[in-house]
């Protein structure tokens, strides 16, 4: 995200205080990133770029080449595979190697684990398959280790150990309500999902331990005879639950460690009987469906009497004193942190065991500890790129990998051939990983301004949540927050006439959306806003939590690439509720939801549609890419499935209720739906569905109206029983691309955008309008191009206090992301930060800085009363038989790069993206 000039910093910490970027007058990159934070160039260490998400690295045992494992989405540089890039330590140039087997859309994916054989001659890497785990079908490797030969720097496909089914029984897909209720065997048999991997010599042969992550297992590996001896590691009756991830060995290879990621629990085990020896637990939640502290990273002091374990959750580092099993903790929180979100997931230490790093993915700094005991506080810390993800040490030197680097830029003018070879600006494949060194003699003497820099990065100097009204006061007692679907600014605002906008790449302009248009003439304007996510797996948790967990980070991309992990966000894990089953879902960060904060103090709130599973009537479960949507739970069959064009509507849905159904294609019915967090449960509309591009939004936005309109009759009544916190989900601008039998593109986002007015139209025609603000935004800005970044959104902040200038709209130009926008929210409803990222978030102050006078918006009904809403694709037009193929049910289910270039030509036609000077990748 590349603003780096001063005014735009200065801009960004408006309520800071300048001392925020006191002292880094020689910096001469200031990069914003979409998580809210800074990146102050140059970094330490001189990073070089790699391929997208490197997540694990290994140190050939002669010393000369260190090894990363690239297992994101891919760039367009390495064909979009996934790779291992070598480093010649001696040279420091990158060698990367793209594995032909790991395209997008391939049945295996690269996994984390990584390698050298005791002789350096081989390389062994996880290569696991959720799709295929038996390899039956050509060109499949199914879940095993690949193996690589390996000879001065080089790599070549050497042979594949293939791991066979586990054995053990799926858990069901619905787990019984009663804990004590044992629950069925579900179909089939859990996916062996190779992940770390620790060679060690056994007898004078080499072996591996390596962790099977959906099995709830490890596995003995003999790479010569390829036998396998599997070690249950199951906590709970749900399998997979306990989601093994690191491993490691003792020198003398009789004891293993494995990390159960899900268990907050380290399983030691005597490898020579193959047997689990104990499990140590390590801040396990007192509530089982709680989040757990998710020990990843693992290492043992040079003497091996200690054993450190990352805990990414809780902000620490684990030390078990492996004679006595005595535990304490180390905190990897930065000076004056109050709040937690620092991802701590990668170890490395000095030869003499003296000084310990520990990579803090969420700050994007590298904590130092010197001779660590209990209590200790680390020394300082060293700036890294975005998400520090991996760290090794050897002769004198730190390395440090991380996985998202500088971030996107600009997505236009991405997409063709460059040199014969087709290019997409899909912003995963923008994303690069990095690899820097530095001498650890030289921290010393740099640490203390270090530290000071990573302060800066984090914004963590100054005050950041001062709304100052008109008032004098703060007014605001209702906050109703709406999240929508996968648009850039440039797509939706490029032809405002007033922001920083880019009429080339707009493709649903004023025609389509006029509510859109006329709430940021009205209300202001926000052309530096970003969207946190990357995509919707993300991009939802960033929208409720302000931060994700690091199972998000470490899972997306290679869901998005080939479906090799199942939709494990929103609450639903593995097609499952962990909520029903009584385990932590492995995919809730440690510092919480937004209602879970809203709870613990009194605040009031009611969910339509947002974590909430919906089953639809006789729905058959769906799986498919997760561009195209959130996935689809089996629904029971209804008495009435689904409404046919021209059948009465429900009788409280419709223009007037119940009257007949104007939309040309048939409308599911909701069979049930289920809250997927437990806080929620009481606090959801039944009536509301959550992401299904059949149920039109204009439905959504009448059940929502319904609810409403009983509040304002007991407000007028002199009562106001509406919840302080509203969170509305208003999806269908995602759209289904040229799919037929369902809505045009541009029918689907002038169906969210004429509910979205006809929200605000009612509210501000009521008695909330004179205490309640509106926050709009989408989850994430994917599905299009921007001349700005890949990241950048439209975005509203609606109330009778936003400023009204004369005769233009006003513009704020200040950078904001989600979490700006989740921690005004906050603010306003009087509730402290979930974590260190909204903590010290500047809120959108400038959004509330009018006198109060803003009169009642007023929807434009053109499109509905012009029938665009109503337009289907027809059953052979324009990429109707490649949108067919495209599951959109659910957010994020389809490939979006397909989707992407069905919607270009869907309102462009034959017209190329315009190009962008300089976003060419370099």
């Amino acid at each position: 995200m590349k603003k780096p000039l001063l005014g735009g910093v200065l801009i960004l910490t408006l309520g800071l205080g300048l001392r925020v970027l006191q002292g880094f007058s020689e910096k001469n990159g200031r990069l914003v990133l979409s998580s809210s934070k800074l990146l102050l160039e140059p970094v330490p260490g001189n990073p070089q770029s790699t391929n997208s998400f490197p997540t694990a690295m290994a140190l050939s045992p002669d010393g000369r080449y260190l090894a990363l494992l690239n297992d994101g989405y891919g760039t367009f540089e390495s064909d979009y595979k996934q790779s291992i890039a070598v480093l010649n330590i001696a040279t420091n140039k990158l060698a990367d190697f793209p594995d032909a087997r790991l395209e997008r859309h391939a049945h295996q994916t690269y996994f984390y684990g990584l390698a050298f054989s005791a002789d350096g001659k081989k390389l062994y890497a996880s290569m696991s398959s959720m799709t295929d785990p038996a390899g039956r079908d050509a060109g499949n490797t199914g879940s095993g280790i690949a193996t690589y030969n390996f000879a001065d720097g080089s790599i070549s496909p050497a042979g594949f150990i293939r791991f066979p089914a586990s054995g053990r029984a799926a858990a069901p897909k619905t787990a019984p309500e009663d804990p004590d209720e044992e629950p069925s065997s579900g179909p089939g048999f859990t996916v062996p999902f190779p992940t770390g991997i620790t060679s060690f010599q056994q007898r004078g042969k080499e072996m591996l331990l390596v962790a099977d992550n959906l099995s709830d297992a490890a596995e003995i590996v003999d790479p010569a005879s390829k036998e396998i001896r599997r070690i249950d590691l199951a906590v709970y009756r749900a399998v997979p639950g306990s989601y093994p991830f690191a491993t490691l060995v003792t020198k003398d290879g009789n004891t293993g460690y494995v990390s159960l990621w899900n268990a907050s629990r380290i399983a030691e085990v005597d490898l020579g009987n193959g047997k689990l020896k104990r499990m140590i637990e390590l801040h396990a939640p007192a509530q089982a469906e709680k989040a757990g502290s998710h020990p990843t990273a693992l290492l043992l002091s040079p003497d091996e009497t200690r054993l450190y374990v990352a805990l990414a959750n809780t902000d620490e580092v684990a030390v078990i004193e492996r004679t006595s099993g005595n535990v304490f903790y180390l905190s990897t929180k930065l000076p004056e942190q109050r709040y937690g979100g620092n991802f701590p997931i990668a170890l490395a230490i000095t030869a003499d065991g003296n000084r310990l790093f520990v990579a803090n993915a969420s700050s994007d700094a590298v904590a130092v500890f010197d001779n660590p005991r209990s209590n200790s506080k680390p020394r300082g810390f060293i700036p890294t790129e975005w998400y520090p993800t991996a760290l090794a040490v050897h002769d004198g030197q730190l390395f440090i990998a991380t996985g998202k680097g500088k971030g996107t830029g600009p997505n236009k003018g991405l997409a063709g051939k460059v040199d014969g070879k087709e290019r997409t600006g899909y912003i995963a494949t923008l994303l690069h990983g990095s690899l820097a060194r530095l001498p650890i003699a030289d921290i010393d003497s740099h640490l203390a301004s270090w530290t000071d820099e990573v302060m800066a990065s984090n914004l963590m100097r100054g005050n950041s949540d001062q709304i100052a009204f008109a008032t004098g006061r703060n007014p605001i007692r209702h906050v109703i927050y709406i999240i929508k679907e996968n648009r850039t600014y440039d797509q939706i605002l490029g032809d405002l006439g007033v922001g920083d906008g880019d009429p080339s790449l707009v493709m649903y302009g004023e025609e389509i959306t006029p509510n859109e248009h006329k709430l940021a003439r009205q209300f202001g304007v926000l052309d530096n806003f970003y969207d946190s996510g990357e995509v919707s797996g993300d991009g939802h948790v960033w929208s409720n939590a302000a931060i994700t967990s690091d199972y998000t980070e470490q899972t997306w991309e290679i869901d998005y690439r080939s479906k090799e992990r199942t939709y494990d966000y929103e609450g639903v894990v593995d097609d499952r509720y962990p909520i029903q089953e009584h385990v932590p879902d492995v995919d809730e960060p440690g510092t919480g939801y937004l209602w879970g904060n809203l709870a613990r103090h009194g605040v009031t709130y009611r969910h339509y549609g947002e974590y909430i599973s919906t089953k639809f009537c006789n729905q058959r479960q769906t799986q498919a890419m997760p561009q195209e949507g959130t996935p689809l739970p089996q629904g029971a069959s209804c008495p009435i499935n689904s409404i046919k064009p021209g059948d009465p509507l429900p009788d409280h849905l419709g223009q007037p209720h119940g009257s007949k159904s104007p939309w040309p294609w048939e409308i599911p019915m909701i069979s049930e739906n289920v809250a997927t967090k437990p806080e929620l449960e009481g606090h959801f509309d039944p009536r509301f569905p959550d992401f299904n591009l059949h149920f039109p939004d204009q439905l959504r936005a009448d059940e929502f109206l319904n609810e409403f309109s009983q509040f304002v009759v007991k407000r007028t009544a002199g009562r106001d029983t509406m919840p302080q916190f509203t969170l509305l989900r208003l999806p269908n601008d995602h759209t289904s691309a040229a799919r037929p039998g369902i809505a045009t593109p541009a029918a689907a986002i002038a169906d969210n955008d004429l509910a979205l007015g006809r929200v605000v139209d009612a509210v501000s025609h009521s008695p909330y309008w004179h205490d309640t603000a509106i926050f709009v935004l989408e989850d994430d800005a994917q599905n299009g191009a921007d001349h700005v970044d890949a990241h950048r959104s439209i975005a509203w902040a609606i109330s009778r206090f936003s400023p009204r200038p004369n005769r233009t709209a006003f513009v704020d130009h200040t950078f904001y992301t989600t979490v700006n926008m989740l921690h005004t929210i906050e603010t306003l409803l009087g509730v402290p930060p979930m974590n260190n990222n909204d903590s010290h978030a500047a809120v959108m102050a400038p959004m509330f800085s009018g006198k109060g006078d803003q009169p009642p918006f007023v929807a434009d009904t053109r499109n509905r009363d012009n029938g665009l809403l109503y337009k289907m694709n027809p059953p052979k037009g324009s990429d109707a038989k490649q949108s067919a193929q495209l599951d959109f049910s659910r957010a994020d289910a389809a490939d979006a790069g397909v989707l992407n270039a069905i919607l270009w030509r869907d309102r462009m036609g034959n017209r190329p993206v315009p190009k962008t000077p300089g976003a060419e990748f370099k």
